[in-house]
């Protein structure tokens, strides 16, 4: 144990928060979030809750990741303190749906945004070119290509000065014309604005980077605290200035189901001049995103199910050379490709957000089962314990309550697609520890 990887002080943590949190879900998601929503106060309310959801989880992954130091997340707390069989849950639904359906919805937009600079590119479909780029990626990651913490610093400035860039054209501009909204939302406002609250979880996703960076940061129990409370606090406020510029360019009813908003916002305020260099800043940071999701989540999940027999152990090889997970790589991009084709973008979110929040709230739940009378003072203990990690779960509930009652009064089997490889994978679990575990 070395004390010298502790490097990381309250900037530089607060900085990763951030960083990892904004990254396209605001440029992408915005119209999705407003669909079911009534009125305006209740889109800002949604990207509130969104934010406050965001910063119990941070506080609960925070104690969690200074109680488990080892690599792993989710899965490392799961199979702790639960045992092999939710871990291997965590880790099937992760490959079939979550992880890899998060990339597909990264790179479906990346194919959207890459056709509005590379016009030889609109004889691909959508799910063809994103194919391409995940395939693509996916290569450069199997020869261990790797950009530096540095770069993505200045990235990640760059994409917080674009934003803002943005948000005085916008707040500059005229405001929206007088537009009926489009009766789209939910009758029930509560199943309105937990619906919202999926895309806008997606576009929060992030602050679990507090798991990886627990180890290796100074007085972790004061400046995990201040980072992940400053760095949520300063997201959220971004989130909602943005919503708010939306709003106020293009209305409530201009954004609605939209995937192009800020596109179609800067062209209702005359500010057209600006979408070309938009069109690239939002490019630049799905292909930050996209790539750091091909290297570093589902990839190493099944790596790991590989490396502890729970999983085929050809996903657990590294390469001879580069030393990365190429098989695991690769399996990932072949499932996330048969996603692309298989559903649309919105399914996509909704499907991989409602699995990622039940399964964060699983794996938060592990707090309400440890030993926590022997802590010692290295472990850094959320405060109003068990407030926060049980107001995390029953929002985790509500929210994939809203999803599932929405899809079933649209007729959608999408809640049954889910339950189903739930299913498929709690039998391929048993079959696999029956037969196969004890070789």
């Amino acid at each position: 144990m070395s004390v010298s990887k502790r490097v990381l002080k309250t900037f530089d943590a607060t900085s990763m928060v951030t960083g990892n949190m904004i990254g396209s879900g605001i440029f992408l998601l915005a119209g999705y979030a407003a669909a079911p929503v009534p009125n305006d106060v209740t889109l800002i309310l949604a990207w509130i809750g969104g934010g406050l959801m965001a910063l119990l989880g941070a506080f609960a992954i925070a104690e969690l990741s200074t109680r488990f130091p080892e690599t792993g997340g989710d899965f490392l707390y799961l199979h702790k303190v639960f045992g092999p069989f939710p871990a291997f849950l965590y880790g099937w639904m992760s490959l079939v749906i979550f992880e890899t359906g998060s990339i597909a919805v990264l790179a479906l937009f990346s194919a959207k945004y890459t056709q509005q600079f590379f016009p030889a590119s609109l004889g691909l479909s959508e799910p063809m070119l994103a194919s391409i780029i995940v395939l693509g990626l996916s290569g450069v990651h199997c020869l261990k290509v790797e950009v530096g913490s540095r770069f993505q610093s200045v990235l990640t400035v760059v994409k917080i000065l674009g934003i803002f860039l943005m948000v005085s054209l916008l707040f500059g501009g005229d405001s929206a014309p007088s537009v009926a909204v489009v009766d789209g939302h939910s009758s029930n406002s509560f199943v309105g604005f937990s619906r919202a609250l999926t895309p806008i979880f997606f576009a929060y996703t992030g602050w679990n980077v507090a798991g990886y960076i627990g180890g290796e940061i100074q007085n972790p129990r004061k400046t995990l605290p201040r980072a992940l409370i400053g760095g949520t606090l300063f997201t959220t406020i971004i989130y909602v200035i943005v919503n708010l510029s939306f709003l106020k360019s293009v209305g409530l009813a201009g954004i609605q189901g939209q995937d192009m908003v800020p596109l179609i916002a800067l062209k209702a305020v005359g500010a057209e001049g600006w979408t070309k260099f938009l069109s690239i800043l939002i490019f630049v940071s799905l292909a930050s995103s996209l790539s750091i999701t091909i290297q570093t989540a589902g990839a190493r999940v099944i790596q790991a199910m590989g490396e502890q027999g729970v999983f085929f152990k050809f996903t657990a090889r590294t390469h001879e050379k580069f030393k990365t997970p190429v098989n695991a790589i690769l399996v990932q991009a072949f499932w996330t490709i048969v996603l692309m084709f298989a559903l649309d973008i919105e399914s996509l979110v909704d499907s991989a957000t409602v699995v990622m929040i039940m399964f964060s709230a699983l794996s938060i739940s592990t707090l309400l089962k440890v030993n926590r009378s022997n802590d010692g003072p290295e472990i850094f203990r959320i405060p109003f314990f068990p407030l926060v990690p049980a107001v995390y779960i029953i929002s985790a509930i509500f929210i994939s309550w809203g999803v599932i009652q929405f899809h079933l009064s649209q007729d959608s089997i999408l809640p049954i697609w889910g339950l189903s490889f739930l299913i498929f994978g709690s039998i391929v679990y048993f079959i696999w520890k029956k037969w196969m575990w004890h070789e």
